[in-house]
């Protein structure tokens, strides 16, 4: 019984930190809050049909070492299975294999050893350059918009093009910018401080088989890092063998 205090005071003392400085949700009107939690929806659930995929397209990294360019082909199955290579001058540069367990990334110019995690979602970012995990990689190559779990939602403009998003009892904030033309503008995660960790903009959607495809999009970080993706081919629905996802005898 005697512990009984302490352990009410760290409960508390986790929930005041927890509900500290930074973004905080204002008192709001509730019809608005379910207006705002439908539109998120909406855009949570654009193309989440989509099981598989094949694509072709291209990738431009910009960072403070320079810029690179790449060509991009895969195969994908929601929500973490890919085969995503990446070519320079019709060589390939690297290829990431996802089979749900593990994933290997895999350098064709030994810029690094092949390299197998122990997560299943890694971040990209130190392979790649482009500042994602896995899974949000595979939402974009399956044409999906990579919104994150999340509780609470508010508008936070008037004209109601910005959206809040929350996840209690986490420092994980994204936000939503709505466009009329399209189905969404932007996406951008957050800390509690309000600062940007990445945001995508999408610049172009293409209709491919009654489907709103995010075809051209840019990726930028707060490092001021940025990767931008134009999709020139894909393939909505398409079957994939299991084996496209697993290592040949030969590991690429």
């Amino acid at each position: 019984m005697k512990f009984r205090p302490i352990h009410f005071s760290i409960c508390v003392l986790a929930l005041v930190s927890l509900s500290g400085c930074g973004i905080q949700k204002p008192q709001t009107d509730p019809f608005l809050d379910a207006a705002a939690r439908r539109s998120a929806e909406t855009v949570h659930n654009l193309n989440r049909d989509i099981q598989t995929s094949k694509g072709t397209g291209h990738l431009r990294l910009e960072t403070g070492e320079g810029v690179q360019t790449f060509q991009l082909a895969w195969a994908a199955r929601s929500p973490d299975r890919v085969r995503l290579t990446f070519t320079a001058l019709a060589s390939p540069v690297e290829t990431i294999v996802a089979d749900g367990r593990q994933v290997t990334f895999i350098s064709h110019t030994g810029r690094h050893q092949p390299h197998t995690t122990a997560s299943g979602d890694p971040d990209l970012e130190p392979y790649t350059g482009v500042p994602l995990s896995l899974s949000d990689m595979v939402c974009l190559l399956l044409g999906q918009i990579p919104v994150q779990e999340y509780g609470d939602a508010w508008f936070t403009s008037e004209d109601g093009t910005r959206i809040q998003l929350h996840k209690r009892f986490t420092s994980r904030f994204q936000e939503l910018i709505l466009a009329p033309d399209q189905p969404v503008k932007a996406l951008r995660m957050k800390n509690r401080q309000d600062e940007t960790r990445y945001e995508i903009r999408y610049h172009a959607f293409d209709t491919i088989d009654n489907r709103q495809i995010p075809v051209d999009l840019t990726i930028t970080d707060g490092k001021g890092r940025l990767a931008r993706m134009t999709i020139t081919r894909f393939w909505p629905g398409i079957p994939v063998n299991a084996s496209v996802f697993q290592l040949t005898p030969i590991g690429s």
